[in-house]
């Protein structure tokens, strides 16, 4: 008789899996904890940007137990460039995603704000 997997191991051997296809490390604490730590005081350099990112942004993106990618987190916002492209990630913004309302929260930034707020997010210190 063979063995049989249950679910759960069978989908911990399928994420270890996938993990080690990819061949991307997983973080260890103390990167998730320095991610953290700069998501929480990093803002863009430009004063107008700041103010919006920090009045529409920053609640939600250097929150770690949100599930919005952490600013500076470029491991979380690379997958997510990959998988939808910029223009994905702005129209994700322009539209609302998941618990992101559309506008990210920012009715006065224009078009140009938020390619730099994305930029900036996913990795830009400017």
């Amino acid at each position: 008789m063979k063995p049989v997997i249950s679910g759960a191991k069978a989908l911990l051997l399928g994420a270890a899996l996938g993990l080690a296809a990819c061949g991307e490390a997983p973080q260890s604490a103390e990167e998730r904890a320095a991610i953290i730590a700069a998501a929480e005081t990093r803002v863009p350099d430009d004063p107008i940007l700041a103010e919006k990112y920090e009045r529409a942004c920053q609640a939600c993106h250097a929150d770690p137990e949100n599930t919005a990618p952490l600013s500076g987190d470029s491991r979380a916002w690379t997958s997510r460039l990959e998988a939808r492209g910029a223009d994905g990630l702005l129209q994700s913004t322009l539209n609302g995603f998941e618990g992101m309302p559309p506008l990210g929260a920012c009715p006065d930034c224009g078009m140009d704000d938020f390619k730099k707020l994305i930029a900036f997010m996913a990795g830009d210190t400017k």
